[in-house]
């Protein structure tokens, strides 16, 4: 731990107050680390002179804040002469007193450690694995001793997860940027329309949304940013689907899609290579979600969260399909 210069000030007010406020005061006007750092060393050198020598202070200053620091505890630490050696007491809390430093230059190189990303965890939650993923593998392989958790959830309940601190980084879809928080745009998504593979609708260059009454539509839940921009493109449409099936989860509609139980709602992107299914994208809107990292604004200023907004800023978005 850096050693600081001990202080001068007097600090007779620890015993001069009453019972009820000593333990506040004492530790106000005599324990500093400051004080226990000068105490350690002056055992250890065995002469106020080598103290006053090592911080670059008076022998008098030493003298006084050793003095305090005897005053707080209310006990003898030091005896002074034939030479400085401690008291039966003063090796007690020497000893604590070692161990107080010891974890405080812990604490510094630690603190120096999250500084320089030498160390350090981050939660990620996302509901666009097709996006987070890649981006998390790339976070990874560029800072190997910062540990990750990820979680997955909806756009809904990611931004309330973010909100509350209960994870650092969100990373999800949205219809625009949230109010009163940081938001680094990773990539646009256009509404598509999943089918199978060997569905006549696989080769169509678009499908217009009339076109959907023909189908039995697979929808994600309500709180879904997929279900929301859905369902404002239908409005914008002034039509909407009358055969619909809710279905709470990507996966669970994919797998639908596959089984024949109708078609889907995605964004796109989100098939990430999977042979079994197309992805048509949905003419007739001009709505689009945006991916987005988001953290809140105080947050950026954690190393760990900062260098993820960062990667996420200069990451490539993956490709459809």
């Amino acid at each position: 731990m850096r050693a600081e210069k001990p202080s001068g000030r007097a600090g007779n007010r620890a015993m001069d107050v009453d019972s009820g406020n000593a333990g506040r005061v004492r530790r106000e006007s005599g324990i500093t680390l400051s004080a226990l750092q000068t105490f350690v060393t002056a055992v250890e050198a065995g002469s106020f002179s080598k103290v006053a020598a090592e911080f670059g202070v008076s022998q008098p200053t030493i003298s006084i804040q050793l003095n305090n620091l005897e005053q707080a505890c209310g006990i003898l630490l030091l005896h002074r002469r034939p030479k400085i050696v401690p008291t039966e007491a003063g090796r007690e809390l020497f000893i604590r007193a070692r161990q107080i430093l010891s974890k405080i230059g812990e604490f510094e190189d630690v603190a120096r450690d999250l500084r320089v990303l030498g160390r350090g965890q981050l939660s990620v939650g996302t509901s666009t694995p097709a996006f987070a993923m890649p981006l998390v593998a790339e976070f990874m392989a560029a800072q190997p001793a910062v540990r990750l958790k990820i979680s997955i959830g909806n756009t809904t309940a990611l931004l309330e997860d973010v909100s509350q601190c209960r994870i650092d980084v969100g990373v999800m879809t949205l219809a625009q940027p949230p109010a009163g928080l940081h938001a680094t745009q990773i990539a646009r998504q256009r509404l598509v329309v999943c089918v199978a593979a060997d569905d006549p609708w696989a080769t169509r260059d678009s499908i217009h949304i009339p076109a959907l009454s023909e189908r039995t539509v697979l929808m994600r839940e309500e709180t879904s940013m997929t279900r929301q921009l859905a369902e404002a493109a239908f409005q914008e449409a002034g039509v909407a689907p009358a055969n619909r099936v809710e279905i709470g989860s990507r996966e669970a509609v994919r797998e639908a899609v596959v089984a024949g139980v109708g078609v889907g709602i995605l964004l796109e992107g989100e098939l990430r290579g999977d042979k079994r299914l197309a992805d048509v994208p949905l003419a007739g809107t001009s709505l689009m979600g945006g991916v987005y990292a988001v953290a809140l604004k105080e947050a950026v200023e954690i190393p760990a969260v900062g260098a993820f907004l960062a990667h996420a800023a200069a990451t490539t978005p993956p490709t459809s399909g």
